[in-house]
């Protein structure tokens, strides 16, 4: 791993995620996805800080490093990114599957094991589709079924691996180390089923439609998640809905309540009771508030006072353009970056001050020096 380039890097599926394809090229080296990104930051000239996969909007300095070790174009790594593959979705429409501050691992997408089971059939590598991301999916359309975040087997919270076996790579549960290509969701309605896939098209359709009918959609999802009557309450008004006598919120899911944007944050179980809810009380938002049906009426009259939604950002406006430095220009700025007297001053210092240290030495390199429009960045092709 020590070259500029690898000699095994399996080229990227056009539905993939980014953190999933960059898993199955670690995997060939006996490496996790952070641990490959870290090696491969350090044999650039940086510290190699192993810093997790964004799948939203990496750094496009990263994106030009993982493209060169791999020998895959740039362009088609950077297309693998949310910023680029749905630019108009706001970044709080995709899961995170916990609340900020939770490990990487805990914000794997839910999963589709035929899906799993399809890649091995044809020959290919399993690996984690990009959709599967989306806020409100929870059945997997290709197939019927619904998505898992739990591993069949031991029936902890997922949280995947890769691992090569017959020269392909193989998703896992990596506390169970179980290959998941031949579990199953089990058995569901096929009248739930249907009605789930058909709630999942029509806030795709609103998500990408105009402002003012997601915003209403997203008003009614965080009436359905605002605590029950008081701002301090552990139930949210969903609770109500679900009618059951001494339902409480499972702890997975109390960092939802009162959350400005609660849908992603979801387990599976959870997101359906809210898109249903959403559906049956409010009508997924296609009608104002103020006019909701006698259910959703109710509901809103029992939710805590909302608190101001925050604006919403779009992941295209913070990734900038692709490919604008050379490698030379990216060696200089890593060789000031060593020289530095406050890098060198926190040397033997722990990896978190070491990281914020270099975190901001790269920042202002980056700043000093603008990109030069239409440079060169020496890829290969």
């Amino acid at each position: 791993m020590s070259g500029r380039r690898l000699p095994v890097a399996p080229r990227p599926y056009r539905d993939e995620l980014l953190s999933s394809w960059l898993g199955r090229v670690a995997c060939r080296y006996g490496l996790h996805a952070a641990g490959l990104v870290g090696a491969l930051a350090a044999d650039g000239g940086c510290d190699a800080i192993g810093i997790p996969v964004d799948d939203a909007a990496p750094p496009r300095e990263a994106v030009l490093l993982w493209a060169r070790a791999c020998g895959v174009d740039a362009e088609r790594v950077s297309r693998l990114t949310f910023s680029r593959r749905r630019p108009e979705r706001p970044s709080f429409w995709f899961s995170s599957q916990g609340p900020p501050w939770a490990p990487t691992a805990m914000r794997s997408p839910p999963v589709c094991c035929a899906c799993f089971a399809a890649d091995r059939a044809v020959g290919r590598d399993e690996h984690l589709r990009a959709d599967w991301m989306l806020a409100e999916r929870c059945v997997c359309p290709a197939h019927r079924q619904l998505l898992l975040d739990r591993c069949p087997r031991c029936r902890g919270r997922l949280h995947f691996g890769f691992r090569l076996r017959d020269g392909r790579a193989r998703v896992i549960c990596r506390e169970c180390a179980q290959e998941l290509a031949a579990q199953s969701a089990g058995e569901a309605d096929g009248a739930l089923i249907e009605a789930l896939i058909s709630i999942q098209d029509r806030i795709g359709a609103i998500v990408r439609g105009a402002p003012q009918g997601r915003r209403r959609l997203e008003t009614s999802l965080c009436t359905l998640w605002a605590p029950l009557d008081d701002p301090g309450a552990a139930r949210p008004t969903l609770t109500l809905w679900i009618d059951e006598s001494g339902w409480r919120c499972p702890s997975e899911a109390q960092h939802a309540i009162g959350a400005p944007f609660p849908l992603g944050r979801l387990p599976v179980g959870l997101r359906i009771a809210t898109l249903v809810a959403a559906e049956d009380a409010f009508g997924l938002g296609e009608r104002p508030l103020d006019d909701a049906l006698e259910l959703g009426a109710f509901l809103i009259r029992r939710a805590a006072p909302l608190r101001g939604l925050p604006e919403t950002r779009h992941l295209a406006r913070s990734f900038p353009p692709l490919a604008s430095r050379s490698p030379t220009e990216y060696r200089r700025l890593a060789r000031e970056i060593l020289a530095c007297p406050e890098w060198r001053a926190v040397a033997g210092q722990p990896r978190g001050r070491r990281s914020r240290v270099l975190s901001r030495l790269m920042d202002a390199a980056l700043a000093a020096r603008p990109a030069a429009a239409g440079a060169e960045p020496g890829v290969h092709q």
